[in-house]
């Protein structure tokens, strides 16, 4: 069976469908794939995957009608000429499209030549791509029963899709690994795929105002671009608790085992891979998502007692640490873990396997 998987331009966008991909190995060894994406982040994550990958021609489009539109539709329209070429070459049986403006062309393209397409939708607030898509796909997995009425008769609530690795973890190797303690409050600072650098400000301030009989120890995936600047705060920072700070952690199951709470952005794969994990989150949703989507992810978190959620404009170390410190109470964490292992859906990826797979072949 041939499948082809388009998506990409962030993580988000990329991650689901590396977890279907792995589904659909486990239902289907037979399965040959090709990702079809843009030059950005997803063919330097693919490259890694061993999974074949095309690029096609894409860019973002501006929100509102201008000028600028007549280039992104000119630069359209040769993507799905390029999108249909590939896919008349390698023929697949269906087409998964996880999101993002990269998955337009071949999206479009599986429409032009009748391929039957699956869309995976992440967020609470759908982007503009998925909606497009969804009005000829054969069906859309959604997060939750929320976003049913944006893709009416099609949308099968499924959750979104998790990689195995970030669904594995061992707690006792990752301490080691990491260098932290056991019986001391963990908290897993995740900016998203490519750090943030307002949230990494607000941590580094937040643990320098830690009391220091609060035995709180710190895991901070900064992302690659500011790594460095982070380091270089700690070390002239004056007494912090035990602090260790990654540019991007490998092995996030083993980290979310060692996690209590963590903080975090509100992308809808971090979101679904902390729920899996059943872990309280402080959520900082991002501010400039196109649709506000961040905030409507987080949002549905906290109203199910999962997660305090800070808005961007109002954080600051003062009042993360005040959040921290009311978060060290046991029984509080016990009940936003509850409420976060609820929400889990860990056989995201095997759910939507099935409806590929089904959709396949009808």
């Amino acid at each position: 069976m041939r499948i082809v998987i388009t998506g990409g331009g962030t993580g988000g966008h990329v991650y689901p469908g590396f977890a279907v991909a792995e589904a659909l190995r486990r239902l289907r060894p037979d399965v040959d794939f090709l990702f079809i994406g843009g030059r950005g982040l997803e063919q330097r994550i693919v490259s890694q995957t061993g999974i074949r990958f095309a690029s096609v021609l894409s860019r973002s489009w501006p929100r509102r009608p201008t000028l600028r539109w007549l280039p992104a539709i000119a630069l359209l329209g040769a993507g799905v000429a390029q999108a249909v070429g590939l896919l008349l070459r390698f023929r697949p049986h269906v087409i998964l499209a996880t999101g993002g403006y990269v998955s337009t062309a071949a999206g479009v393209a599986a429409g032009l030549l009748r391929i039957p397409l699956v869309v995976q939708e992440q967020n609470a607030i759908p982007g503009a791509t998925n909606r497009l898509l969804g009005r000829w796909a054969r069906a859309v997995s959604i997060p939750h029963e929320g976003v049913v009425r944006f893709f009416p008769g099609k949308a099968i609530v499924t959750g979104v899709p998790v990689r195995e690795q970030a669904l594995r973890g061992d707690k006792s190797g990752g301490l080691r690994r990491f260098g932290l303690s056991d019986g001391v409050l963990t908290v897993l600072v995740l900016g998203g795929s490519l750090g943030a650098r307002a949230l990494n400000e607000a941590v580094v301030e937040m643990a320098g105002l830690l009391p220091r009989e609060s035995r709180v120890q710190l895991l901070h995936q900064t992302g690659p671009d500011h790594d460095e600047w982070v380091r270089e705060r700690i070390r002239t920072a004056g007494p912090m608790p035990t602090y260790v700070v990654m540019p991007y952690i490998e092995d996030i199951g083993d980290a979310y085992a060692c996690a209590d709470v963590v903080i975090s952005r509100a992308g809808a794969g971090t979101l679904a891979e902390i729920t899996a994990h059943g872990l309280p989150v402080i959520a900082i949703p991002y501010p400039f998502a196109v649709a506000g989507e961040q905030e409507a992810n987080a949002r549905i978190l906290e109203a199910a007692g999962a997660a305090v959620v800070m808005l961007h404009r109002n954080v600051n170390g003062s009042r993360l640490r005040d959040t921290l410190m009311e978060l060290r109470d046991p029984s509080r964490r016990t009940a936003m873990a509850d409420a976060s292992r609820r929400l889990g859906r860990p056989r995201a990826a095997h759910d939507v396997a099935e409806i590929v797979l089904r959709v396949a072949r009808a």
